[in-house]
């Protein structure tokens, strides 16, 4: 067979080949982007800065300009739903942010980078994991590895690596799909990678072999659809792995779809099971980069009775809080504007949608009128199946020698070592730049 990240580079090589004779530089796309400004290039051509990207793509140096607004990326998505071709305009900036990366170094250097942001990542979701799911709640997901069963009426969830590390999270998913009648074939973890630590690195050959080994494994599974949990892995492999597939072998062999749009689509089923809550009035920390997936989260939210949806009037942007880092001033600017406004909206709870973002703002409740609380968290109250939020309770500790004291004793009888865990809660619980970001320039 040929080498997968040879097949995932031609199969990119082919789509960006396609929309670059088909774009017809209007602009419209950097106009509608929300990061040239913080970046500093708020007053630049567009038309160049696109120019510049199709000439980055074709092997060209790119400008100042575009490797600005490249490197800036962080995947919101509006310049697709600009561009009056319907162009794929984020594929174009992954594929160019790529391109980038891949030119800081030598290839040992991206190498090196990529595999010790993999290692850490695989490390640390063991590590943590292992020590904050309840024992039945592990088995349910390590029982969802590859095994050769086939997925029941053709559908999986998959849930990808790091949302394990908030097991209160994933188990409500899976709960929720329970109660509207889904039994899916759990598969995910490490094994599993979508491949954006290798490819925020710039190594998009490992990046490529990962996340077609992962579409191999899903479609060996029987999967017809795979209900994905993260966004990011919806972008690297329903979006990206997918559609290089296709071009590279003429095959789609299944369908991704958005856990929230999933669910949002048997709202029905799942009204029977919701019970009321207290009431709360309830802000969401929003994420565009996914089409239709706030709409879904909304529908669900206000299906829960107590439930009260308030607007937030701070542009969303990003596909999670993690990915902002690439800008961390236009990060921690609208941060601030979010909880500034939700403090003056008198929320009750401002809601999280992903895992990613839960990590990074769960402890910035600490002193504030309201609670940060994960979407699936209100939907796991509504259920009847309430589940505690571990990772918020040792994050709010406030350092790793203080959450090191408190799990000590669990860790051991679980047989975790301690020099590992305590590696990954620096690399994440308390880091200050998330592992899956590119390469600092």
């Amino acid at each position: 067979m040929p080498d997968r990240g040879e097949t995932y580079l031609a199969g990119a090589e082919a789509r960006v080949a396609g929309m670059s004779e088909a774009c017809t530089r209007c602009g419209a796309c950097f106009a509608a982007c929300p990061m040239p400004g913080p970046a500093g290039i708020g007053d630049a051509d567009g038309v160049a800065a696109v120019d510049g990207l199709l000439g980055l793509l074709a092997g060209a140096e790119a400008p100042a300009v575009t490797a600005a607004w490249t490197a800036a990326c962080c995947g919101s998505g509006y310049c697709r739903d600009a561009c009056p071709e319907g162009i794929d305009v984020r594929f174009l900036q992954r594929m160019g942010k790529l391109a980038l990366q891949a030119s800081k170094g030598d290839p040992r250097e991206i190498k090196r980078r990529s595999v010790e942001t993999y290692n850490a990542m695989a490390q640390s979701m063991r590590a943590i994991s292992g020590v904050l799911a309840p024992p039945d709640g592990l088995d349910r997901l390590d029982g969802g590895r590859p095994d050769g069963a086939a997925a029941p009426d053709g559908v999986t969830f998959y849930t990808g690596c790091n949302v394990w590390k908030t097991p209160h999270i994933v188990l409500t998913a899976l709960d929720a799909l329970e109660a509207v009648g889904t039994a899916p074939k759990v598969m995910g973890g490490p094994s599993m990678c979508c491949g954006v630590y290798a490819f925020n690195q710039g190594d998009g050959k490992v990046s490529g072999r990962q996340a077609f080994g992962t579409v191999e494994k899903l479609a060996a599974a029987g999967t017809e659809t795979a209900i994905s949990w993260c966004p990011s892995c919806q972008i690297q492999i329903g979006d990206l792995a997918l559609g290089n597939w296709q071009a590279a072998t003429g095959d789609r062999p299944f369908d991704m779809t958005p856990f929230y749009g999933f669910l949002a689509d048997r709202i029905e089923r799942l009204k029977p099971h919701l019970r009321p809550i207290p009431p709360r009035r309830v802000a969401l920390i929003e994420r565009p980069a996914i089409p239709g997936a706030m709409d879904a989260v909304k529908a669900i939210l206000a299906a829960i009775p107590g439930v009260e949806l308030v607007p937030l009037s701070v542009r969303p942007a990003g596909v999670m809080e993690n990915t902002l880092a690439v800008l961390a001033s236009f990060r921690d600017a609208r941060r601030a504007e979010i909880l500034a406004e939700a403090e003056a909206s008198g929320v009750d709870v401002l809601a999280t949608v992903y895992h990613g973002c839960h990590r990074e703002l769960c402890a910035y409740d600490d002193g504030r009128p309201f609670e940060i609380l994960n979407v699936m968290s209100l939907l796991a109250e509504a259920l009847g199946r309430p589940r505690e939020d571990r990772y918020k309770a040792l994050k709010a500790l406030g350092s790793v020698e203080a959450v090191m004291a408190a799990i000590a004793p669990d860790a051991a009888a679980r047989g975790i070592d301690p020099d590992q865990l305590a590696a990954a809660l620096r690399t994440d619980m308390f880091a200050s730049r998330p592992l899956s970001a590119p390469a600092a320039t």
